[in-house]
């Protein structure tokens, strides 16, 4: 039986010889759509809240490799309902393919950033673990989308850095609002801390992974069961977007790169994960 909300359950998450699916975690429908067109024999089950799943497999040069993709929505709590059934279900490569906006001037809409973790602003993660537990990307994961930038020949337009995970764009990011002032200066402080990028869903993908089933393991045992999470996020615009809007071209240029990255990447974790 599938959960829930996603309608999905062990049989649609099973593959890659007992590790599960890896699973595409796009907040937008029509980017896990675009996601799904990428791999081999798709099929697409409809689930109850319109995030349709699309299973596959992609090509690599050992072997096809088992996929999924599935739409978060937008926001934490949305996300935190689509990995906690995804992991009852059996998940245990989960990596976000989103949209940002930039926080550093070098990081340019159009380019990409790997997050190597969130800074936790959104109040989903501090009913798992308490606000001082850090949000990071697996560092598998990490390395995996370094790989798979490189190997897509991205590595000049690709970024690595800490996320703001948000709860609020209107008003967090963009100043809406009677608190506006005090949202934005927030937002300049964590731009002189070096944050990379503004998102919203990060945080809680890292924490509940992170927090599912953790394990003591040292450097010489296999972590192939483990739960680990990953996140690339297209660069869709600058600090100033509320004020110029958001280029549909260069939107568009970032969301395929990032998705290059992330099918390279995936590539590169499954060869991990083989060894």
């Amino acid at each position: 039986m599938g959960g829930h909300h996603i309608g999905l359950g062990p049989d649609e998450l099973a593959g890659n010889a007992g590790l599960g699916r890896y699973v595409f975690l796009p907040g937008d429908p029509s980017r896990a759509r675009a996601l799904g067109e990428r791999f081999r024999d798709r099929r697409t089950i409809a689930t109850p809240r319109g995030l349709d799943g699309h299973l596959g497999t992609l090509d690599s040069a050992r072997g096809a490799i088992d996929v999924l993709a599935i739409a978060t929505g937008i926001g934490a709590p949305a996300a935190e309902v689509v990995v906690f059934e995804l992991l009852q279900a059996g998940a245990r490569r989960l990596l976000r393919v989103g949209s940002c906006g930039t926080m550093r001037p070098e990081i340019q809409p159009g380019q990409v950033v790997i997050a190597t973790g969130a800074v936790r602003d959104d109040g989903t993660g501090e009913h798992y673990a308490p606000i001082e537990y850090p949000a990071l990307a697996h560092p598998a994961a990490v390395e995996a989308l370094r790989r798979g930038a490189e190997r897509a020949g991205l590595a000049d337009e690709v970024f690595l850095g800490l996320c703001h995970a948000k709860a609020s764009l209107y008003a967090r990011e963009f100043g809406y609002g009677p608190a506006g002032e005090r949202n934005l200066a927030y937002c300049d402080w964590l731009r002189r801390c070096g944050v990379a990028a503004s998102e919203m869903e990060c945080g809680a993908l890292f924490i509940v992974a992170s927090t599912w089933a953790p394990q003591l393991r040292t450097l010489a045992a296999s972590d192939r069961g483990d739960v680990q999470a990953g996140a690339v996020l297209a660069v869709f615009a600058a600090d100033d977007s509320r004020m110029r809007g958001v280029d549909a071209a260069v939107a568009g240029r970032a969301q395929e790169r990032a998705i290059q990255v992330a099918l390279e990447g995936v590539r590169a974790w499954a060869e991990r994960d083989r060894v």
